[in-house]
């Protein structure tokens, strides 16, 4: 499926605050109710709907652009596996030039997107593979959360990160401990422990860090 209902976002995620960022996202409060009504409703196995929580990485992320909107203001950028674009969104409400948000899942996209009109953000979507794109823009700042979380996308992802700082792109990531997090080559912005869904992430709290890799 690479669109979901109105009818199943509006029953199983709707647009919900995110902490007190003054953001609207699309989350949802039960999310194995919102993963078996989407694959009951496509009729066959579906992966994995990440874009319907906003990860602790993400909401802490979003947190701290509002603090130093100067990371962002004025430039370019992309957040990474955006999921819903939560962290897009508080970007381009902090000055930023422009922002893309890159998933590869179909149904992200059209969350991000719907989540940037919900907020009356201007939002750049984009469905590419960028770890196997080749060539892919310049931008001012890359932002990323939660992402090292799966061994087999660990090293492709921070090679393209790698790459993109040799490039002069600022890397700034949020981590929620995943377990395959850069721990070299890193500069910690801030730190903060959130609380987090125990359904889904099989604890009540986090511990998130904020850091940008630096050469």
């Amino acid at each position: 499926m690479n669109t979901i209902p109105e009818s199943l976002l509006s029953e199983f995620a709707p647009l919900l605050p995110v902490g007190s960022t003054g953001i609207i996202a699309h989350q949802a409060p039960d999310f194995f109710a919102l993963w078996e009504a989407i694959e009951h409703h496509s009729g066959h196995p579906c992966s994995v709907p990440f874009w319907a929580a906003v990860w602790p990485g993400a909401r802490l992320l979003s947190d701290y652009i509002f603090q130093k909107p100067e990371l962002v203001s004025g430039k370019s950028v992309l957040d990474f596996g955006a999921g819903g674009a939560v962290a897009a969104i508080a970007a381009v409400r902090a000055g930023a030039l422009e922002a893309t948000a890159n998933d590869i899942d179909p149904i992200a996209c059209q969350i991000a997107a719907a989540n940037a009109t919900a907020n009356g953000t201007p939002l750049t979507v984009d469905s590419r593979d960028l770890l196997n794109a080749g060539n892919t823009p310049d931008f001012g700042v890359i932002i990323l959360s939660d992402m090292f979380y799966q061994k087999s996308l660990n090293a492709r992802l921070h090679n393209f990160l790698m790459n993109q700082r040799t490039r002069g792109t600022q890397v700034i990531i949020a981590d929620g401990n995943r377990p395959f997090t850069p721990r070299k080559g890193i500069e910690v912005l801030t730190t903060g422990r959130l609380p987090v869904d125990k359904t889904i992430e099989g604890c009540d709290a986090r511990d998130v860090t904020i850091f940008r890799m630096v050469d």
